[in-house]
C-alpha cells in the first residue's frame, strides 16, 4: 500500500517537474530565437535599426521589470494560477507577433511575451519548492530546471535557423505560442493547486517601485551602449533607478508586508549565489552577443549552421548540472560555486587568444567549459536561493534572483558590446580612409558591413580590407573577454570569503537545526518557521 502511495507521489511530482521545466525552457528559447530572425524581419517589415533593437529589448525590459511584481503575486494569489496567467500573456503575444504586419505590433507583441515571462518564471521555481518538499528531491528538481533554461538559451538560435530555412518570419512566434499552449494545458492536469496568501493587504507602493527601478536600470543599461554612457537620458535613467531604490528601501522598513523583504538580502546564502549566478548571466550573455556575429560573419555560417554548432553548449549545461546534483552536498556549494566561475574565468582567457586565423575548433572547447560553468552554477545557486527562503516569500525572492540574473544578462551584453565596437572601430578607421566616405563609415560602424563591402569590392583592396576587418573583430572580441576574467576572479573571492561551506541541503538534516525549527544565521541563512503559504 505504502509501495503504491510512493509511485503515485513520484509519478505526479515528475509530471509537475514536466510542466516547471517546459515553462522556463520556453522563456529561455524566446531569448534567443529572435535573434537570428532580425534580418529577415528587418526586410519583411521594412523596420528601422531602431526597430529591431527593441524587438528584442522590449522582451528583456518588461521581463525583468515586472518580475518581482509577478513573485509577489504568486505568493498572494496562488502559483499554480498565476503561472498559468503568464502562460496565456505569452501565448497572446505570440499570436500579436505572428499577426503583425509591422515592427510596431511586433515590439507590442513582444511586451505581452516579456510580460507573460515575467509572470511565470518565479511562480514555476517557487511552486518547486511547493511539489519537493524534502532538499534532496527539491535538488534533483531544481537540476532539471536549470539545465532546461541552458537548453533552452542554446536550442534558441538553432529552432530559429531551421524554422526560416522552411517557413516565414512569424513561425519563430508561432513556435513559442504552441509550445506555450501545450505547457498551459498540462498545467491544468499535472500541477496542484498552491497555497498562498490571502489577508495581507497588496503593497502598491512597493510593486510600483519595483518595476520604476528594474525599467529605468535596464533601459539605461541596453541604451548606454548606443546612447553613451555619459548622455543625460542614460544618467537620468540611472539617477531615476537610485532614487526609487532609496524610496523602496524607506517603504520597506514601514509596510508591514513589502513586496521584497529585505531581510533576504541579509542571507550570504542568498546574497553570494545571486551574485555567482548574475555574473554567470553577465559573462554567458556577452559571450554569445559576440560568438554568433563570429559564427555567422566571420566563418560564413547560416542562422541554421550556427545553430547546430550551438548544440555543445546544452550538452555541457544538462552535464554541469548532473555534476552539480551528484556531488554537491559532498563538496559544498562554496567550492561548486568557485570552481563554476573560474571555469568561466578559463573561457574568457580562451577568448582573448583568438586570432584572425582561429576556426570553430577553438570555439568548440569554449563553449563546453561555458555550458559546463553554466550548469554547475545556476544549479547549486538556485537550490541555495529556494532553500533559504522563507515559505511565504518563496515568489517573490525568486523573482529578485531571476531579476539579478536579467540585469547580469543585459550589462553583460552591454559591456562586451561596448568594448568590442570602442576597439573595432580605433583598429579600422586608419583603413577606412581607403574608401569612399559613405563606405569607410560603414566598415567602421559595423563587422557585418565591413565584410560585405570587402567582398563586394574585390581587388587587392578587397584583401586587405577583409584581414583589417576579421583583424578588427578578434581585437575587439580579445579586449572584450577582460570584463569576464576581472569579473569572475572578484567573485570567486567575493564567494571563497563569504559563502557557507555547507550546502542548505545537508545542514537541513543537522539534528540541532531540526530541533530548533529553524536554520542558523551563523550558517548565512535566514530564519524558517514551518508557516506554510
Amino acid at each position: 500500500m505504502t509501495q503504491d502511495l510512493n509511485v503515485k507521489t513520484s509519478s505526479r511530482t515528475s509530471r509537475a517537474l514536466i510542466v516547471l521545466c517546459l515553462t522556463f525552457f520556453l522563456v529561455s528559447l524566446d531569448n534567443t530565437i529572435v535573434n537570428v530572425a532580425l534580418p529577415t524581419l528587418q526586410r519583411s517589415l521594412d523596420a528601422s535599426t531602431t526597430s529591431l533593437q527593441w524587438i528584442t529589448d522590449s522582451y528583456t525590459t518588461a521581463f525583468a521589470g515586472l518580475i518581482v511584481v509577478g513573485g509577489y503575486l504568486a505568493d498572494r494569489h496562488g502559483r499554480r494560477v498565476i503561472l498559468q496567467s503568464g502562460l496565456t500573456s505569452f501565448i497572446l503575444g505570440s499570436v500579436v507577433a505572428v499577426l503583425a504586419s509591422s515592427s510596431a505590433i511586433v515590439i507590442l507583441g513582444r511586451v505581452l511575451m516579456g510580460i507573460g515571462a515575467a509572470i511565470s518564471v518565479p511562480a514555476s521555481l517557487s511552486m518547486l519548492v511547493d511539489v519537493f518538499h524534502t532538499p534532496k528531491a527539491r535538488e534533483g528538481a531544481i537540476a532539471g530546471w536549470t539545465a532546461s533554461a541552458g537548453i533552452g538559451v542554446a536550442l534558441g538560435p538553432l529552432a530559429g535557423g531551421v524554422l526560416l530555412k522552411y517557413y516565414w518570419w512569424g513561425s519563430i512566434f508561432l513556435a513559442s505560442a504552441v509550445v506555450a499552449v501545450a505547457a498551459l494545458v498540462i498545467s491544468w492536469f499535472w500541477l496542484p493547486k498552491s497555497p498562498h496568501t490571502k489577508a495581507e493587504r497588496f503593497d502598491w507602493r512597493g510593486s510600483l517601485l519595483t518595476v520604476v527601478i528594474l525599467v529605468s536600470l535596464v533601459t539605461g543599461i541596453i541604451e548606454g551602449p548606443d546612447w553613451g554612457w555619459l548622455d543625460y537620458k542614460v544618467l537620468a535613467l540611472f539617477v531615476l533607478s537610485l532614487a526609487a531604490m532609496g524610496l523602496f528601501v524607506l517603504h520597506a522598513g514601514k509596510f508591514e508586508n513589502p513586496i521584497v523583504d529585505l531581510s533576504i538580502l541579509s542571507s550570504r546564502r542568498f546574497s553570494m549565489s545571486s551574485l555567482a549566478m548574475a555574473t554567470t548571466y553577465l559573462c554567458i550573455f556577452g559571450f554569445l552577443f559576440l560568438m554568433t556575429q563570429f559564427l555567422q560573419g566571420d566563418l560564413g555560417m547560416t542562422p541554421l549552421q550556427a545553430g547546430i554548432h550551438f548544440l555543445p553548449a546544452a550538452a555541457a549545461v544538462v552535464a554541469g548540472s548532473g555534476i552539480a546534483k551528484a556531488v554537491g552536498d559532498k563538496i559544498g556549494p562554496k567550492v561548486l560555486l568557485a570552481i563554476g566561475m573560474l571555469l568561466l574565468v578559463v573561457v574568457n582567457i580562451k577568448e582573448i587568444g583568438f586570432q584572425a586565423n582561429s576556426n570553430y575548433t577553438s570555439v568548440v572547447g569554449i563553449l563546453l567549459i561555458g555550458g559546463l560553468a553554466m550548469g554547475l552554477i545556476l544549479t547549486v545557486g538556485t537550490d541555495e536561493v529556494m532553500g533559504v527562503l522563507p515559505a511565504k516569500h518563496l515568489g517573490a525572492g525568486a523573482a529578485v534572483n531571476v531579476a539579478l540574473m536579467e540585469i547580469g544578462g543585459a550589462i553583460g551584453v552591454a559591456l562586451y558590446g561596448s568594448i568590442f565596437n570602442s576597439e573595432y572601430a580605433s583598429k579600422l578607421r586608419p583603413t577606412s580612409h581607403l574608401l569612399p566616405p559613405a563606405l569607410g563609415h560603414l566598415v567602421v560602424g559595423s563587422f557585418e558591413a565591413g565584410l560585405a563591402i570587402a567582398h563586394q569590392i574585390g581587388g587587392s583592396l578587397a584583401f586587405i580590407l577583409n584581414l583589417k576587418v576579421r583583424g578588427a573583430f578578434m581585437n575587439g572580441y580579445a579586449n572584450a573577454g577582460w570584463v569576464g576574467i576581472a569579473s569572475g576572479i572578484v567573485v570567486v573571492l567575493v564567494v571563497a570569503t563569504l559563502m557557507p561551506r555547507r550546502s542548505i541541503a545537508v545542514q537541513a538534516f543537522d539534528s540541532e537545526t531540526i530541533t530548533s525549527g529553524e536554520f542558523s544565521v551563523n550558517e548565512g541563512t535566514l530564519g524558517k518557521t514551518n508557516e506554510s503559504s
